[in-house]
């Protein structure tokens, strides 16, 4: 597979070049989580973790490598202790970045990578310097979306014109995202830091209706990264800063997967398409102000199932020397439009992540986490007593973590 040749390539190219191009972060927490089985092992909580539990949330090992004056490559490989990929590759990718006097420059990638629409993850490795767990947008993202293609950009920096605004316009034509929306749509947003990996699989609580041969007929999981139509996707987007204190950026995504194909496993392909705004804004040189807004829809089957998903959050971030402390608000909700009595999709929730972070040095980090996440999802009613509280969910997570990094 395409996905495991990925992973062969990129530790093969992390053991024969110089390690001083290396970044490492570890990150081992200690976890007090609600008594309720998380999604990774088919159960209906929407955390990563579940009970009491000490594990390596995070093993990144990011490397780039100069080729030439206009080309680099990247490659960040993962390690978790939970999951049913414990190792593997997030990105992988090369950049084309020619040295020109033009005011206007052009940038290519090609491989494995993300969309640059997250305001939080902006740490190596697509990790949040903020907090342990990302917003649900971005938890999403994380878990479903990555591009197998190309992806094409214009910019001009505003200081090279003696201008306060600088802009940046982009496009891409990607695989291998076809069954994005089957998360959003039978286990609704989660709220973690676990990235999806090159050949992952997710799991999620197997609804009757879903699973059963009388139902759907699918399995209680998703490979985030299949290709099962062979069209190709795109998305759009464009970015202004100024002064570089603040920050716009906007994006348009559409899978285009044909929703009637499913492949021998009854793995889905889902017509996705959504908006994203994100906004970034650093008040002073101690207080940063973020946000995201998502607004989309995905569709599977003729019109099995049909949804509209809406997700937002807002948080600040204040630095003092060695000390930070951050704050976030989520709110998300996926709506059902399709006549599929036995898989109702309508969920929604809002959630509250608190987190403070100590630098012991440039190496080590202290981190103390707290969140809340509660809501309401319509199909957990087939899995609890026949009452309308069944559908309701209530999670608390407290988190203790010690990063190590490498820079």
């Amino acid at each position: 597979m395409l996905s495991r040749c990925i992973f062969i390539v990129s530790f093969c190219c992390i053991s024969f070049h110089a390690f001083s191009d290396t970044r490492l972060l570890l990150r081992g927490s200690v976890i007090s989580a609600d008594n309720a089985d998380t999604f990774q092992t088919n159960g209906v909580s929407h955390q990563r973790f579940e009970n009491n539990a000490v594990a390596l949330s995070q093993a990144v090992l990011a490397y780039d490598k100069v080729l030439s004056d206009d080309w680099q490559f990247h490659v960040v490989a993962n390690g978790y202790s939970d999951g049913e990929q414990k190792l593997g590759v997030s990105q992988l990718y090369t950049q084309y970045r020619p040295l020109t006097a033009s005011t206007i420059k052009p940038e290519i990638k090609l491989g494995f990578f993300y969309p640059a629409i997250s305001a939080e993850n902006t740490d190596m490795g697509w990790l949040s310097p903020h907090f342990l767990s990302n917003s649900a947008i971005n938890s999403w993202i994380g878990e479903e979306l990555r591009t197998f293609g190309v992806e094409a950009s214009l910019r001009q920096n505003g200081r090279q014109v003696r201008r306060d605004w600088s802009w940046k316009v982009v496009g891409s034509l990607f695989k291998g995202n076809d069954t994005t929306g089957t998360l959003l749509s039978w286990r609704g947003f989660a709220l973690h830091d676990r990235q999806s990996l090159n050949d992952d699989r997710v799991k999620f609580t197997p609804i009757p209706g879903v699973v059963s041969e009388e139902g759907i007929g699918a399995p209680a999981y998703s490979e985030p990264f299949r290709e099962i139509d062979t069209k190709t996707g795109y998305y759009g987007g464009l970015h202004l800063a100024h002064k570089r204190r603040s920050e716009l950026r906007y994006y348009y995504y559409d899978n285009r997967a044909n929703p009637l194909i499913f492949d021998p496993d009854r793995i889905y392909a889902w017509r996705t398409r959504f908006h994203a705004l994100t906004l970034r804004h650093m008040r002073n040189r101690n207080v940063t102000l973020f946000g995201q807004a998502l607004i989309g829809d995905t569709l599977m089957g003729e019109n099995i199932v049909n949804n509209d998903f809406y997700a937002a959050y807002i948080a600040a971030s204040y630095t003092h020397e060695a000390h930070q402390f951050s704050t976030r608000l989520d709110w998300y909700q996926v709506i059902d439009n399709d006549n599929t009595t036995d898989d109702p999709n309508n969920s929604r929730g809002e959630a509250i992540t608190v987190n403070y972070t100590y630098a012991m040095s440039s190496q080590i980090a202290l981190s103390a986490e707290w969140q809340v996440n509660r809501g309401r999802q319509e199909n957990l009613r087939f899995l609890n007593a026949s009452s309308v509280s069944s559908e309701n969910f209530h999670e608390n997570l407290f988190q203790l973590a010690i990063t190590y990094r490498i820079d």
